[in-house]
This record gives C-alpha cells, structure tokens and sequence, in this order.
C-alpha cells in the first residue's frame, strides 16, 4: 500500500512538473522570444493540395503554449493542435490545408496576445510538374543495370531511392521479411538520367524486391530575421514511382 502511494505521488508529481514546463513558456510579448518550426508540403501536380504546419518554441527551446497566439497563412487562420503522447506528454503546432498561393507564394504571420502581429516568413509555392515526365520501367530483372529518365520536372532537385530487400526471419526460416534499407539521395537537375548498376541491386543480406524512387522539390523559405537561432522554413512536394523486381 505504501508503495503505490509512493508511486501516486511521483506520477503527481511528474505530471505537475510537465505542466509548468510548457505553461512558464508561454508568456511571449515579442517575435524576438520565438523560435519558429515551418514546413510547407505541397503537391507538385496542384498547388492547391498543400498543408502547412507550424511548431513554435520558447528561448528555452520549449514547446510555446498559448492558444492567445495566432498564425496566418495568406490571411487565412491556422487551427491549434493538440496531440496526446505517452507519458503525460503533450505537442502543440499549428496547421491548415488547401490554401492557395498568393501571387505564386505562401505568407505567414504571427499575431501575439498583445495584439502585436508580425510576418513570420514567406516562401515560393513550388512549380508545376507532371510525373508522366519520369520515364522507367516499373517492373525489372535483377541481372541488368536499371536506368531512369526524367525531364521537365521543375524545382525538383533530389532523387531518393528506397530499396526494400527480402530476408528471411532468423527465427522462423519459413517466413520472410521485407525490410527497407537507407535511402540513396542524390542532387538532380529538371532533366537528367540515372542508371543503378546491377552490381548495386545484389544485396548481401536477402533479395531486392522493390524500389521507392521519390523525385523531391525542396525550397528553403524566407524568414523574420528577428526570430530566434535554428528558426526553419521548409517547403516540400515529391513524385513517387515504384519498381518492383522479378
């Protein structure tokens, strides 16, 4: 009995201490108290398709909580996010969907509990591209090379391969895993070529039975300069194929 006595008070305790932590970060008066998290992820076939998220943080770099702040997306109001993780732990961010570029960019502001408003930074909505412009074969042997073509794939600038391999469980040798290795990234231009040597396609460990092949857009955006060390400004979007292999 004096044992989960003791465990109560701790768990009060703990929680209590969770509390004050996110609650003594929010009494922020000034954009130059913030750090600021922004990702854009947009649709690189309609600019439209986008969301836009938004983690703001104390010079403690803790998560700030005060449902008095507000953010904007080209004039349109963000919803407050809460979300529950183990151990009494709570995430605070800002989200919306669907907004439009305005004159082809996405504008955030922030407006603090004393009615002070500020831009928290703006960004170029990435360009239109279409994933019929990716040429490759989405079925292949694994005893030739593998080539890929691309062209027209605007903003694009990075090509991560994802190789799912098949192995067998150490355990149980009748049943088989598929397990994802690190991703190849490499730089790319609009237009370009990539060839995987098929020696690059063996895997030691079990058979390639799948490939992930996401062409990536990635801007980094413009932020306040007032805003605290580590601030980042990221928009995003990506094509993705698939191969799988014989």
């Amino acid at each position: 009995m004096q044992i989960m006595k003791y465990l109560i008070v701790l768990l009060y305790i703990s929680f209590t201490v969770i509390s004050c932590e996110k609650s003594a970060s929010s009494k922020i008066t000034d954009i130059s108290e913030i750090k600021a998290q922004i990702e854009i992820y947009q649709s690189l076939s309609d600019k439209n398709d986008n969301s836009v998220s938004v983690i703001l943080y104390d010079n403690k770099n803790k998560e700030i909580v005060n449902r008095s702040i507000n953010i904007f997306v080209n004039g349109n109001k963000t919803d407050y996010k809460v979300i529950q993780s183990l151990y009494y732990s709570k995430h605070y961010y800002y989200r919306i969907e669907h907004i439009p570029p305005a004159n082809d960019s996405y504008e955030l502001e922030i407006q603090l509990p004393n009615g002070k408003k500020f831009t928290l930074g703006k960004g170029s909505a990435l360009a239109i591209s279409s994933s019929d412009k990716i040429i490759y074969n989405k079925t292949a042997p694994l005893n030739k090379d593998y080539a890929i073509q691309w062209s027209d794939l605007y903003d694009v600038n990075q090509l991560s391969i994802t190789k799912s391999v098949q192995v067998e469980n150490t355990q149980d040798p009748t049943i088989t895993m598929l397990v994802d290795e690190p991703n190849d990234t490499i730089r790319i231009a609009t237009n370009g070529n990539y060839v995987i040597k098929k020696e690059k396609l063996a895997q030691p460990n079990g058979k390639l039975r799948m490939l992930i092949l996401k062409f990536v857009a990635k801007k980094v955006g413009n932020l306040n300069p007032h805003l605290l060390k580590g601030s980042t400004f990221i928009i995003n979007g990506n094509h993705q194929k698939q191969v799988d292999f014989k």
